[in-house]
C-alpha cells in the first residue's frame, strides 16, 4: 500500500479540488475520468494526481461538511493494489475532523493503470 501526503488547492469559484503527490522528476502522460474525478498518471500509469470537480457535492455525498474545504490542512493518497483490484481514497485532514473519500475499485487490467 503506498501512502503519500500531497500538494493540493481548492478552488472555491469552480469548486474544485486539486490534489497533487507528483515528484519532480515524474511527468503527467494520461488523463482519465471516473465521475467527478480526474486521474493523472504517469506513463508507468502511476496515480500521481487527483482533481474532484463539484469537490462541495463529492464531499456532501461522503457525509462531510462541504463548508469546510476552505479548512483544509492536509490531503494523503492511499493506494491499495490487491488481486488485480485498485483501491484509492484520500484522506482529508481538516482543522477539527478527519475525512476520507473511497474511489471505485477499478481492474489492473485497465491498459493506462499499473
Amino acid at each position: 500500500m503506498e501512502n503519500e501526503s500531497c500538494k493540493f488547492s481548492y478552488n472555491e469559484i469552480d469548486d474544485s479540488l486539486i490534489v497533487s503527490c507528483k515528484k519532480d522528476d515524474e511527468n503527467v502522460k494520461e488523463r482519465f475520468n471516473l465521475g467527478n474525478f480526474i486521474f493523472n498518471l504517469t506513463g508507468r500509469g502511476k496515480i500521481v494526481g487527483i482533481q474532484i470537480l463539484n469537490a462541495s457535492e463529492v464531499l456532501t455525498d461522503y457525509n462531510l461538511n462541504s463548508n469546510i474545504l476552505s479548512e483544509l490542512k492536509n490531503v494523503n493518497l492511499n493506494i491499495t493494489k490487491k488481486e488485480g483490484l485498485l483501491g484509492v481514497a484520500l484522506i482529508l485532514t481538516f482543522q477539527n475532523q478527519q475525512g476520507k473519500i473511497s474511489i471505485p475499485l477499478m481492474n489492473l487490467n485497465h491498459p493506462i493503470i499499473k
